[in-house]
Parts: structure tokens; C-alpha cells; sequence
């Protein structure tokens, strides 16, 4: 059944509808023309949905005394973290193509990076990489207008070097170009943040998918992946003590709390502190504004347990 547009009133009269207590009504009308009913109420309520009362009532109902502006500093939070993400991933990004540039370059030259011998290419992977060269030439031919000095280049040489060319590149680009390197080049790269370079390549896709995530807004302090955590688990679960059940730990493995280890391999002692204190500081944020029971299904959702979020946050 296609739903009809509903107007700001109509939209505060969903809300009641669901259980929810509204503070201040005429700022609360002012947030949903900003952010939208969808965005905000149909992203974010679920940490304070009554399950049972939901089921005998035959609509989504949320727990008594939910008020929309806990649901608001939710999506606030999110917001923060999105930003955080994108800041933090784009540090990752520079880092590692300077890394592949270097170690190409070195061994191959730096204007033989779409040459097929240079890479390890199969007859299964043969289409992947021709795909990939496409695309790479796509990337350079899109964004290169935007850099004078790499345009003047490929103007009076007719080709860029790879240090150019990754300016060009997106995030999706070279991990693309790190999965069609020959196994040894790939174990170059990988070493430099002591990760197996078959774990890199997941690492990467994950926080590839949590960038795209963050660039289009969606949510995502509650999100599961589909690519998982590659190590059953490692000294950072260990660390922080996650509950496992067999071999396997419960959170870490496809959740923000999975990413937040991942950017911990990554980054920079400083930029990770960095991170977590700002972290921190935005969850302690939400603390203020949700009821015990909420804030606890908040860290849930993320897979930060309260013993766990004490000990990340030291």
C-alpha cells in the first residue's frame, strides 16, 4: 500500500500515535521540517519500540514515557558520528593510497598502474580487472577538471603518474586496485599496519561501506554488515573483554563497535585517542538526554556493552 504525504500536523499526530510525549510541540515541528518524520522517527525509534505492547496492539508502540526529543539526540549522535566516521576514514584513505603509490611505483614505475603484468590477473579475475581499468580512467577523466596542475600534466605528457592519478581516485578505486595486486605487493602494504593483507581487504571494504553510509546520512550507529570481521577474534576483543559464545565473539564482528577496532588498526596512536575522546564525549552526550533502560538498548545497538564502553573510552 503506496503512503500518502503527510503534513508537519499530521506527521506530530504519527508520532503521538506511536506513544510518544512531546516537550515542546512548536520546536518539534521546527526539527521535522529540518530533518524530515522519515529520517528521523522511522531511523531512530527503535531502541525505545515496546515489543509486547507493539504485538498486542497490532502497531509499533514505543515504551511509556518516550519522549521525541530522546529520539532527536539519538539522531543527533548518529549525525556526529557519521561526521566522525567520514573525517576519521579519510585519513585511512590518504594513508593508504600513499602507501600503494609508494610500493608500485618503486617496484613498477609510477606510470604502469593500469599495465596487466603488473597485477595479479587470472582468468577469473581478468574481467574484474579489465572493469577496474575502465573505471579508473572514468575517475581521472570525471575529476581531473577540478585540478589544474594534473589536467596541465596529462595536457603536455598525455598521461599522469600514480601519485596524480589516486588524487583522482576514489575509495572504492583503490581498494579495487589493493585486491588486483600481485600477493607480495599486497603483504607490503599490509605489513606497514601489522595486518594480514587477506584481513586488509576486508577492513577496507568494511569501512568503505560505513563511509558510503555516512556520505548519504543513513543511519548508522545501529547498523550490521554483511562483510564481517574477519578473526573470530584478536587482541582488541581481547582487551576489551567482548562475551563470546563458542569461538566467536558477540559484538565487534559487523557492528560500529567491529569498525571502531578496525579504525584502531588504522590510524595513527594520536588520531585514535583523538577519535575516542570525541567519541566518547558525544556518547556521554546521549547519556544526559535517555532514561537507563534507553541508553543501555543505545549501546547495544552498537554492540558497546557498559563494561566494554568503560574500558574503550580509558
Amino acid at each position: 500500500m503506496l503512503v500518502e504525504y503527510k503534513d508537519i500536523e499530521e506527521q506530530i499526530d504519527l508520532i503521538k500515535a506511536k506513544n510518544i510525549l512531546i516537550k515542546d510541540e512548536e520546536k518539534a515541528k521546527e526539527i521535522l521540517l529540518r530533518e524530515s518524520y522519515y529520517n528521523l522517527i522511522t531511523g531512530y525509534k527503535d531502541i525505545f519500540i515496546d515489543i509486547k505492547n507493539s504485538k498486542q496492539k497490532g502497531k509499533e508502540t514505543c515504551n511509556t514515557e518516550t519522549y521525541f526529543e530522546e529520539i532527536y539526540a539519538v539522531y543527533k549522535f548518529d549525525r556526529e558520528l557519521r561526521n566522525m566516521m567520514l573525517d576519521y576514514i579519510s585519513i585511512i584513505e590518504t594513508n593508504v593510497k600513499s602507501y600503494i603509490t609508494n610500493i608500485f611505483s618503486q617496484k613498477y614505475g609510477a606510470y604502469n598502474y593500469l599495465k596487466k603484468e603488473n597485477f595479479y590477473i587470472t582468468e577469473f579475475n581478468e574481467n574484474k580487472f579489465n572493469d577496474f581499468v575502465q573505471k579508473i580512467e572514468y575517475s581521472i577523466d570525471r575529476n581531473i577538471d577540478n585540478y589544474d596542475n594534473i589536467k596541465l600534466y596529462k595536457q603536455e605528457y598525455n598521461v599522469i603518474p600514480l601519485w596524480m592519478a589516486t588524487t583522482l581516485m576514489t575509495f572504492g578505486n583503490i581498494i579495487n586496485f589493493y585486491s588486483l595486486m600481485k600477493i607480495e605487493d599486497k603483504k607490503k602494504v599490509a605489513s606497514i599496519f601489522s595486518i594480514k593483507y587477506n584481513d586488509m581487504l576486508t577492513f577496507l571494504k568494511m569501512l568503505n561501506i560505513v563511509r558510503n553510509i555516512s556520505a548519504h546520512g543513513n543511519p548508522l550507529f545501529n547498523i550490521r554488515l554483511d562483510i564481517k570481521y574477519p578473526a573470530k577474534s584478536d587482541y582488541y576483543h581481547s582487551f576489551l573483554n567482548i562475551r563470546k559464545k563458542g569461538n566467536t565473539c558477540e559484538n565487534g564482528i559487523d557492528d560500529i563497535l567491529a569498525i571502531i577496532i578496525i579504525l584502531e588498526r588504522f590510524l595513527e596512536l594520536d588520531d585514535y585517542k583523538r577519535f575516542i575522546n570525541e567519541f566518547k564525549l558525544a556518547v556521554e552526550n546521549v547519556k544526559k538526554e535517555l532514561d537507563d533502560e534507553s541508553f543501555e538498548n543505545f549501546l547495544e545497538k552498537m554492540g558497546v556493552e557498559n563494561n566494554i564502553w568503560k574500558k574503550m573510552c580509558l
